[in-house]
Order: structure tokens, then sequence, then C-alpha cells
């Protein structure tokens, strides 16, 4: 597909571009983040398949941003070398080791949970074969990648369950940062390109917390305190 086709202006255009290659750099971000949580899950000794499913998440992390990073090219970015944000471990105040690394974990399945639902609502949008397809393997990942926390989350023992609710408020107000503050601008003509506006990162935050994971967070016994 020659995106010169697609119908944007020059200064549209370049939006576009940078704004895939803003993704790319999260996807990095991701892949740092998620290999974090791969460490975290073996100091835990979580459950082989669990610990599989991370290694392969990692492995995927890598390759989104690579495939972000191309379709910034395509769109007209210089290209260069992709960089993650950060390096630095998340970790959370006053938490101990143990308790960060639940924290870490928890927080990660949260977000491709949100990832999940994000991808949902722009395909109907989408409108070229190639960003359709990449939206359908990207969101089969995003699911695979949602179940690593998830999964963990289900082998909690009681004590771990009350650590997790008990900074439960915290975390979701962070997940809303995460998933929200990220300085997109509200272009809804943007968005058949695969740009993700203020709005739909909202709306894909919403439908997560309120569908998905508040009502996972029950059905393991995890409470909700306010």
């Amino acid at each position: 597909m020659d995106v010169g086709l697609l119908g944007l202006d020059t200064q549209r255009r370049a939006r576009v571009a940078d704004y895939w290659w803003s993704r790319a750099e999260g996807e990095m971000t991701s892949w740092v983040g998620f290999g974090h949580v791969l460490d975290d899950l073996k100091q835990e000794r979580a459950p082989e398949p669990i610990i599989a499913s991370a290694e392969r998440a990692v492995e995927d992390e890598y390759q989104h941003a690579r495939w972000c990073r191309d379709w910034a090219v395509r769109f007209g970015h210089r290209g260069g070398e992709v960089r993650a944000r950060s390096q630095s471990r998340l970790s959370f105040p006053s938490a101990s080791d143990r308790e960060n690394r639940l924290l870490r974990i928890a927080l990660c399945g949260f977000t491709e949970t949100v990832g999940c639902v994000m991808l949902r609502l722009i395909r109907p949008v989408l409108s070229e074969p190639e960003l359709l397809e990449l939206n359908r393997r990207h969101m089969s990942d995003e699911l695979q990648h949602s179940r690593v926390g998830w999964g963990y989350l289900a082998t909690l023992d009681n004590t771990q369950k009350a650590s997790l609710s008990k900074r439960l408020p915290e975390r979701l107000r962070l997940l809303r940062l995460t998933c929200c503050e990220s300085g997109e601008q509200d272009d809804e003509g943007l968005v058949p390109y695969g740009y993700f506006t203020p709005r739909l990162l909202q709306a894909a935050h919403d439908e997560a917390v309120r569908e998905l994971i508040l009502p996972g967070l029950d059905h393991l016994g995890i409470e909700r305190s306010s």
C-alpha cells in the first residue's frame, strides 16, 4: 500500500508518522516492562505455563515496536533507532520487594486488558486491509499478554489478595494515567490511520475497568476498597 494515496495532507501525514513512532517507543517501553514482569514471575515461582506466556510476550512486544516503527516510516518518518522511554523498574513507595513484584504483575494485566478493548474499538474504523491485519495480529497477542497477569492473580493466596486490595485504588489511578494521559490530539479524522484519540483512549479505559477489570477482581475474591 502506498500511504501517499491515503488522502492526508503533508502536515497531518507527518502527525500520523510521529504518532506511530511514539507508539513504537511505547511498545519498546512495554518490552522492557514485560521483561521486568517476567523476572518477577520467576522470582515468585509462578506456574511454568504463565512464565512461558510471559516469555512469549517479551518477544511479541519487541515485534510490536518494529511494526509501529515500520508504519511510522511508511507515513514519512525519517526512522532511526527506537528507544524505550525508560529502563527503570516500576516501583511503588513503601512497598516491599515482594509487594512490588505483585503490583507490577497486576498492573501489567490491567494495561494489557485496556489494550485489548482499545484495539477492538478502533477496528471498525480502520479501512486499509494492512492496518486491519495488523490490528488482528496485535489484538491476538494482547489477549494472550493480559492472561499473564490475570493468570498469576488467580494463584494468589489470601494474604497476597489482601496486599493487592490495599493498594488497588492507587493502581487504578495509575492505570488511568498510563492509558489516558499520553498526549494524543483530538483529531477524529486520523483514527482510520490507526491514531488513538483521547476520546478512544478514555472509552477503552472506562469499558475495560467497568466490564472486565473490576468484575475480574470480584471473581478472584480481591476486594475493592474505595
